[in-house]
Protein backbone atom coordinates (compact mmCIF):
# COMPACT_ATOMS: atom_id res chain seq x y z
CA UNK A 1 0.00 0.00 0.00
CA UNK A 2 1.64 3.33 -1.05
CA UNK A 3 0.84 6.57 0.51
CA UNK A 4 -1.03 8.08 3.76
CA UNK A 5 -3.93 6.20 4.88
CA UNK A 6 -5.46 9.40 6.02
CA UNK A 7 -8.12 10.25 4.27
CA UNK A 8 -7.54 13.67 2.66
CA UNK A 9 -11.36 14.84 3.62
CA UNK A 10 -10.42 14.17 7.11
CA UNK A 11 -6.80 15.31 7.99
CA UNK A 12 -6.43 17.71 10.58
CA UNK A 13 -5.53 20.93 8.05
CA UNK A 14 -8.73 20.36 6.01
CA UNK A 15 -11.50 20.29 8.71
CA UNK A 16 -13.76 23.07 8.81
CA UNK A 17 -14.60 24.42 12.26
CA UNK A 18 -18.32 23.33 13.06
CA UNK A 19 -20.33 26.31 13.14
CA UNK A 20 -24.20 26.14 13.66
CA UNK A 21 -26.59 28.02 11.36
CA UNK A 22 -29.53 28.61 13.98
CA UNK A 23 -27.17 31.30 15.79
CA UNK A 24 -26.64 33.16 12.87
CA UNK A 25 -30.98 32.98 12.15
CA UNK A 26 -32.30 35.49 14.53
CA UNK A 27 -33.19 39.18 14.11
CA UNK A 28 -33.03 41.15 17.24
CA UNK A 29 -35.94 42.65 18.58
CA UNK A 30 -36.43 46.06 20.06
CA UNK A 31 -40.17 47.21 22.11
CA UNK A 32 -41.13 50.76 21.12
CA UNK A 33 -39.21 52.70 23.28
CA UNK A 34 -35.82 50.81 22.20
CA UNK A 35 -35.79 48.02 24.61
CA UNK A 36 -34.30 44.87 23.71
CA UNK A 37 -37.02 42.31 23.62
CA UNK A 38 -36.68 38.65 22.58
CA UNK A 39 -34.71 37.84 19.35
CA UNK A 40 -37.29 36.39 16.12
CA UNK A 41 -36.37 34.50 13.29
CA UNK A 42 -35.74 36.22 10.12
CA UNK A 43 -39.54 35.34 8.69
CA UNK A 44 -41.45 36.36 11.45
CA UNK A 45 -39.37 39.80 11.56
CA UNK A 46 -40.24 39.93 7.35
CA UNK A 47 -43.99 39.54 8.32
CA UNK A 48 -43.69 42.55 10.96
CA UNK A 49 -42.31 44.37 8.50
CA UNK A 50 -44.48 43.77 5.64
CA UNK A 51 -47.84 43.96 7.62
CA UNK A 52 -46.09 47.63 8.94
CA UNK A 53 -45.93 46.32 12.40
CA UNK A 54 -41.90 47.02 13.04
CA UNK A 55 -39.58 49.08 11.14
CA UNK A 56 -35.97 48.26 10.66
CA UNK A 57 -33.91 50.44 12.80
CA UNK A 58 -29.93 48.75 11.83
CA UNK A 59 -28.90 46.93 8.94
CA UNK A 60 -25.92 44.96 10.91
CA UNK A 61 -26.73 43.43 12.85
CA UNK A 62 -30.37 43.32 11.77
CA UNK A 63 -32.64 44.89 14.25
CA UNK A 64 -36.28 45.65 13.78
CA UNK A 65 -38.48 47.93 16.35
CA UNK A 66 -42.02 46.94 16.84
CA UNK A 67 -44.19 50.11 16.52
CA UNK A 68 -46.57 51.35 19.75
CA UNK A 69 -49.95 50.39 18.16
CA UNK A 70 -48.82 46.94 17.11
CA UNK A 71 -46.66 46.11 20.04
CA UNK A 72 -48.73 44.44 22.71
CA UNK A 73 -49.94 41.75 19.67
CA UNK A 74 -46.12 41.14 18.02
CA UNK A 75 -44.73 40.64 21.71
CA UNK A 76 -47.62 37.76 22.49
CA UNK A 77 -46.44 36.21 18.99
CA UNK A 78 -43.03 36.28 20.26
CA UNK A 79 -43.84 34.67 23.74
CA UNK A 80 -45.56 31.87 22.31
CA UNK A 81 -43.05 30.91 19.76
CA UNK A 82 -40.73 30.80 22.83
CA UNK A 83 -42.28 28.54 24.43
CA UNK A 84 -42.93 25.83 22.33
CA UNK A 85 -40.53 23.02 22.39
Amino acid sequence: MTGSTIDTENAAGNRRPCTLAKDKRTVKVQASNGQPINPCHPARARQLKRKKRAVRVCRHPFTIRLRAEHQTEAMQHLYFEDQTP
